[in-house]
């Protein structure tokens, strides 16, 4: 990548101009009086955020009063906003956020008529499309109730507060915008239960919050659409109505421009959610809608089959229902027993491997044999390659492990996993030039982002820009649904929605939503009175995050194959340094506000030509030629 920025045009500058950092300010209180204001899909807004000058429009990429909202997307991309209410000394009740079907805007081709409010399906589940629902090229419109979780104590290790998984001392967020009642979990408004209700409920100088994702088709025509963000109360009447325009580009954006790879525990979820096929097959969709591959773990026939239609990209249909991105693209890769799931090597388990193996199709790229987890002195690794060697299926196959203490020249294996916020750049060359893979898994501040809960929702959106511009291979997520803290050290099952405290191990580290970037849709046993009666999972903002970072990098693999040296400024300028570029002694590189990468992407689009679009291999080309 082009380490020094070129001279680019007036207009890029502007656009990547940074924003204040919101905060009270000085001599201002809450409002007297309700107040609806629009954020960006990088900004966290806790319940007791009342007054900030986001609110007012200051720093605010989104909002100004009296302006339209105003967004720019690609064909196949979902942009994402969130309209917060504000309420003074009065509580609010009954609140609705409705979004009119958005139409051509008046000049733009036909003129733009006003719209019946959105529908949307009731569940994060893909539904056929029926009659009476908006044509399939049609933008959709899903909304979510944002729901609170109180933060008391942060992630952290107990011998040292300051540290913990997610970050260096140095690089911890700060408490200030990280204690309190923050959101997460996101419930599609038709299940809202009465403890997250919809209408919102917003109390006496409080906020609550509604996520809106718009679905931009592939096929959709580009030009201006405009719409209406209405929102009303039981007792307070109309609120706002805010003018909302989408600039949708003459470009179609790739599926998974940057390979996201997430594990779950199939018995924990079944335990949790039920075990129903749908279930899990719910679960899968909702990931691949994220631009994020399900993490296969299959150690028998009966597994393949059960999940044959997930892995072989049948399931992301619209014969099985689905209507998001990347229709019929098969996962990336397969796990024959997830973390050592096959034991040590022997004769007699290279049978059961080879008969699992052969079963999986073609159209995933990587099968591998996922030897030992975080053990770089087992045997196992190095025992199983000398195995698979002399197997049939030696060419499909690939043995690997986990560790990021030893060369990877030195590891005797086909792959190595690296924890991301370990990855030395000079050793990932060198096993690349010796013919082994790589992969880097989780993160941790300054380096990467982080799954941590307390922590800036912009850590995750980095990510996708981090993999755009670093040859890290496949980047793989330990765990989506870490809801029964079954760590040794760890302190049993919790209910999400009440406790964000979800980990802890026996080195004394206890973290806030590591590995749980969903939620589930229902719960059984002693937490079923938080249960919502949905056969699935719910996702949160911090996969809306991820999701964001991965699209973002498909704008910068376009960008790139037009304007390299102008693209890899952009990058270079929301993202100064990151993985061995950044030093545990300083925070993280890029902003903890949304509002830079907002002003970062329209920087990109703008470089974007017309009718643009990209392969999977062209992506990968123009991305392997700006990374470091």
């Amino acid at each position: 990548m082009q380490r020094s920025l070129p001279l680019l045009p007036a207009a890029l500058l502007s656009a990547l101009s940074l924003v204040a950092v919101p905060g009270a300010a000085a001599g201002e209180g809450p409002p007297d009086r309700a107040h609806v204001w629009v954020a960006d899909d990088g900004t966290r807004v806790r319940r007791e955020d009342v007054g900030l000058p986001l609110s007012r429009g200051e720093g605010n990429a989104l909002f100004r009063p009296g302006e339209p909202i105003r967004l720019g997307a690609l064909r196949g991309e979902v942009v994402a906003f969130q309209v917060i209410v504000e309420a003074g000394a009065e509580p609010v009740r009954g609140v609705t956020v409705e979004v009119s079907g958005l139409g051509p805007a008046a000049g733009a081709g036909t003129p733009a008529k006003p719209a019946a409010p959105a529908k949307e399906p009731a569940a994060p589940a893909q539904q056929p499309q029926a009659p009476g629902e908006p044509p399939a090229q049609a933008i959709r419109i899903d909304r979510f109730v944002e729901h609170h979780v109180e933060i008391k104590l942060r992630s952290r290790n107990d011998r040292r507060p300051m540290e913990s998984l997610g970050w260096s001392p140095a690089a911890r967020p700060p408490d200030d915008g990280h204690l309190g009642f923050l959101p997460d979990a996101l419930i599609p408004i038709a299940l809202a239960p009465p403890w997250a209700p919809y209408p919102l409920e917003v109390g006496s100088r409080e906020t609550r919050a509604v996520w809106i994702d718009l679905h931009v088709p592939e096929g959709a025509a580009p030009g201006a659409l405009e719409g209406k963000v209405v929102v009303g109360s039981a007792s307070h009447g109309a609120l706002a109505s805010l003018d909302l325009r989408l600039d949708v580009a003459p470009a179609t954006l790739p599926y998974g421009a940057v390979d996201f790879i997430a594990f779950y525990e199939a018995s924990e979820v079944a335990e949790r959610v039920g075990d129903g096929p749908a279930v899990e097959q719910q679960l899968w969709q909702l990931l691949h809608e994220h631009h994020v591959d399900g993490f296969a773990s299959v150690r028998s026939p009966a597994e393949v089959e059960r999940l044959r239609a997930a892995i072989d990209g049948s399931l992301y249909t619209e014969a099985r229902g689905y209507r998001g991105p990347g229709a019929g693209v098969p996962p990336a890769a397969v796990a024959l027993g997830a973390y050592g799931g096959f034991g040590d090597p022997r004769e007699e388990t290279l049978r059961r491997v080879e008969a699992v193996a052969e079963l999986l199709p073609p159209a995933v790229d990587d099968v591998m044999l996922y030897a030992v987890d975080e053990q770089c002195e087992s045997p196992r690794g190095p025992g199983w390659r000398q195995l698979v060697r002399g197997s049939r299926l030696s060419s499909r196959i690939l043995v690997g492990h986990s560790c990021g203490e030893v060369d990877p020249v030195k590891q005797d294996v086909d792959l190595v996993l690296t924890p991301a916020n370990r990855f030395d750049s000079v050793w990932a060359r060198a096993a690349r030039e010796a013919g082994k893979r790589l992969w880097v898994y989780n993160g941790a501040l300054p380096r990467t982002g982080t799954f941590m809960i307390d922590a800036p929702l912009t850590g995750l959106m980095a990510d996708g820009w981090i993999a755009a511009s670093h040859e890290v291979g496949r980047w793989f997520l330990w765990e989506t649904a870490f809801w029964h803290d079954g760590n040794r050290g760890g302190k049993g099952p919790i209910d999400p929605f009440t406790v964000a405290e979800n980990f802890h191990n026996q080195d004394g580290d206890a973290c806030l939503g590591d590995g749980m970037l969903l939620y589930p849709g229902t719960q059984r046993g002693k937490f079923a009175s938080r249960s919502l009666g949905f056969a699935g999972v719910l996702p949160s903002m911090r996969l809306k995050s991820l999701r964001r970072g991965i699209q973002d990098a498909g704008y910068i693999a376009l960008a790139r194959s037009a304007s390299p040296e102008a693209a890899d400024a952009i990058v270079k300028e929301v993202i100064p340094a990151a993985l061995d570029e950044a030093r545990d002694t300083s925070p993280a590189a890029w902003s903890s506000e949304g509002a830079p990468f907002f002003r970062g992407r329209a920087a990109l689009r703008a470089l974007i030509p017309a009718g643009a679009s990209l392969d999977p291999a062209a992506v990968r080309r123009v991305l392997a030629d700006a990374a470091v």
